[in-house]
């Protein structure tokens, strides 16, 4: 459930016993079946090392009617059908929870730059959060929104049956857009143009949500820089608990890594706009 394993193997007791005596022998596979394309691909596996370990035997003994009688069995877990719909659609209300409120977000600031009202900010009394939360909060309101709308096409529409507890869903979902949001603002503190904040937020969340987070290619199974972004950016634990949540019914118990990786990820970012935004003229 917490998608360590992708695969169990589980061989019978007196294996090799029940071998040496000819008699019929099942070995089962259980395969996570909650990434189609990964679940198809460790079966290959599965039946490549029996066919290699067949041959094996066959080579070694004179007859192989001891050989003939091993089964393995494989079993899909979570997804018993392989759909792709319940591995995708999980999969991309992260990945839009994270571009569309960051690229909104981002235009928040450097838009007061370009049209010189920031000044406002300079000669007010209002502390640099007071402004940027002010900016933030309408904004992590509609991702929300926009979270409940996507769980009901979810369940409705493309019919992904949601098992685990929408609560944990919910509360993981609002600290999701809360960053998100956030990635947005300092996105718009560090660009002086709407045109470089909206090409630095694409790039800051695309390429992470694709290429790193594991919506293809498990972050276990990447290398260098790409396996470290993976391990370090919050849309990864999203997008598990995301999976976790429609196809394994997971709740609290099982998400608090989620929790905590996406809740630190908020006072940094937040952090790092404060530290960017300039209270006074350039």
């Amino acid at each position: 459930k917490s998608g360590e394993l992708s695969l169990a193997i589980e061989i019978p007791p007196d294996f090799g016993q029940k071998l040496h005596k000819g008699e019929n022998v099942q070995i089962g596979a259980w395969i996570d079946g909650s990434m189609p394309s990964r679940a198809e691909t460790i079966e290959g596996y599965v039946e490549g090392i029996h066919l290699t370990w067949l041959l094996e035997q066959a080579s070694q003994m004179s007859t192989t009617t001891s050989t003939s009688l091993i089964d393995v069995q494989s079993r899909y877990l979570y997804n018993p059908d392989i759909k792709s719909l319940v591995a995708i659609v999980p999969a991309v209300i992260p990945m839009l929870l994270l571009m569309i409120p960051a690229l909104l977000t981002s235009l928040a600031v450097v838009r007061e730059k370009e049209l010189g009202s920031i000044i406002n900010l300079y000669v007010t009394p209002v502390s640099k959060l007071e402004f940027l939360l002010g900016k933030q909060v309408p904004y992590i309101l509609t991702s929300f929104v926009s979270f409940i709308l996507l769980v009901l096409m979810a369940v409705y529409f493309f019919k992904v049956p949601l098992k685990g507890d929408v609560f944990a869903f919910a509360i993981i979902a609002l600290l999701f857009v809360t960053f998100s949001t956030s990635f947005g603002l300092l996105a718009s503190v560090f660009t002086n143009s709407q045109i470089a904040a909206i090409l630095l937020t694409t790039i800051g969340t695309m390429v992470p949500a694709v290429q790193f987070a594991g919506m293809i290619t498990p972050v276990s199974a990447l290398e260098g820089a790409g396996k470290i972004i993976g391990e370090m950016h919050p849309i990864s634990y999203f997008l598990l608990a995301s999976r976790g949540i429609f196809s394994k019914g997971l709740g609290f118990g099982s998400l608090d890594f989620a929790v905590y990786a996406i809740a630190i990820s908020i006072p940094i970012t937040l952090w790092l706009s404060v530290a960017l935004l300039k209270k006074q003229e350039r």
